[in-house]
């Protein structure tokens, strides 16, 4: 008996040194030490579950079911699992299990706000639908943290928009982003945005010595603001033969950091000969071409692919680096009525990295900043980038298709065109989109929320008149 205990509190402080490096994204020591609870207790529910979630996030999707499925099996009343999997789920493109599972856990849990956000994500509400009525009766409960009411008022709006109650949509959408607000100060992030371009020119003399790629697989970067269209963009060039898409990966915003670091040191540094500094730049593109091109190759991408797409909107802040660092890489660039942007942005929780997406009056001043940024990098000669308009997708799909894969060098082939049919995980706040035809309702949104966009259209200086006044020529 004794020793029973002792195995029990063992495996209980493995698991929360787990816990530990889970949290703190050090997933492969998290995974040694659930991969060793289960040796000994193959049944763990926590540890099958836990190891599941890490499946997940290193794209073994269906595995993180399965493992997540067995703890369920042991543990069917946890609601936490419910919603892990549910996830999981949702990124396969099960919607109906994705959204059964979301169901069974604010069920189970009925104070679970997460769940319901997660499930409004997830369906098209008709008015009378019980879910706000649920949704309202949790509001009620005073002792609700604000991270838990945060995720109860986005479910409401989403509801609310939905069913074409716009005003009361846009109370519960401010509400939800007055909670979940970020510090985030525009002036950093457009210091941080000019120190790019000062030292991007650095690069200028020293891009035609970048080492070869290689034969393998090239990038194609998919940039823009997010909630501009990437991940339609990323679907279609993924439904290619010669195309797998990555998703929104952060290798380069790494690599980028590093080398900007790099440069600053080596600016001028007192007493060093110019060549030797420049020599000392050209080994720091090369390893950072080595480290990024490593770890983009680094996953099970099949036979026969020409391209990997790494979508990650934010990208477009490193263009300038890519001319020097990863010659031969194409970049499309996505754009979208800077007002739908901002206010798809607004109405999303993003859980990471979009600190300033909670408050309009920052939204604006960071469009404005993406905008110069792109303008800057689209006047320097030598970088490949091709521009999607996503009205112009909507309204005209096979030729903007078309227009892009030929950018991409590819042939066409109808499956970009049916790109929903492709079987492909999706993890960005698009998984509803990718998985239905082009559809006309998200253009030009932003139109049902005029009245409560003063203060955003006139940082973007689109208020000649009045938010309801602007056309589409001020695109």
């Amino acid at each position: 008996m004794t020793e029973s205990i002792a195995e029990k509190r063992s495996i209980k402080d493995r698991l929360e040194q787990a816990l530990v490096q889970h949290r703190a994204g050090q997933l492969r020591n998290a995974e040694a030490l659930y991969q060793g609870i289960l040796n000994e207790a193959p049944e763990h529910p926590d540890a099958l579950h836990l190891l599941g979630l890490i499946r997940g996030e290193q794209g073994q999707e269906q595995i993180g079911i399965e493992l997540i499925e067995r703890a369920l099996r042991k543990r069917p009343l946890a609601a936490a699992y419910h919603h892990n999997i549910a996830g999981l789920y949702r990124r396969v493109g099960d919607m109906a299990l994705a959204s059964a599972r979301f169901q069974d856990a604010f069920t189970l849990k009925p104070d679970y706000g997460e769940a319901y956000q997660g499930y409004a994500e997830m369906v098209t509400f008709a008015p009378q639908d019980p879910f706000l009525n649920a949704v309202e009766q949790q509001l009620t409960n005073p002792k609700l943290n604000d991270q838990t009411r945060c995720y109860l008022h986005f479910a409401a709006g989403k509801y609310l928009d939905d069913t074409a109650e716009y005003d009361q949509a846009f109370k519960h959408y401010e509400l939800a982003n007055d909670l979940a607000a970020r510090s985030f100060s525009t002036t950093k992030n457009r210091q941080f945005f000019q120190d790019i371009v000062y030292f991007q020119p650095d690069l200028q003399s020293i891009e035609a010595q970048a080492q070869p790629v290689g034969d393998e697989p090239m990038p194609i970067f998919v940039v823009g603001m997010p909630r501009s269209g990437t991940s339609l963009v990323e679907q279609i060039l993924a439904s290619h033969s010669r195309v797998f898409g990555a998703g929104e990966l952060n290798d380069l915003a790494t690599v980028s950091l590093q080398l900007i670091q790099t440069l600053k040191a080596q600016s001028a540094p007192a007493g060093m000969r110019r060549d030797e500094s420049s020599h000392r730049v050209q080994v720091a593109v090369d390893r950072a071409q080595a480290r990024y091109l490593r770890a983009l190759r680094d996953r099970d991408y099949g036979q026969g692919i020409q391209w990997i797409v790494d979508k990650h909107p934010l990208n477009f802040r490193f263009l300038g680096l890519l001319r020097a660092m990863i010659p031969g890489a194409k970049v499309v660039h996505v754009r979208r009525h800077p007002l739908d942007t901002c206010l798809s942005c607004f109405f999303q929780n993003f859980t990471k990295g979009q600190d300033y997406s909670f408050n309009l009056s920052n939204l604006g001043q960071f469009y404005i900043d993406y905008q110069r940024l792109m303008n800057h990098w689209s006047a320097i000669p030598g970088l490949d980038i091709h521009t999607v308009t996503y009205e112009s997708l909507l309204a005209a799909p096979q030729a903007v298709i078309e227009s892009l894969l030929a950018f991409c060098e590819l042939p066409f082939e109808p499956a970009c065109l049916t790109f929903y049919d492709t079987v492909r995980p999706v993890s960005t706040a698009s998984f509803n989109q990718v998985r239905q035809p082009i559809y006309q309702t998200s253009k030009a949104r932003w139109r049902h929320y005029a009245q409560h966009l003063g203060p955003l259209a006139r940082v973007l200086d689109l208020d000649a008149e009045s938010p309801a006044m602007i056309t589409e020529s001020r695109l």
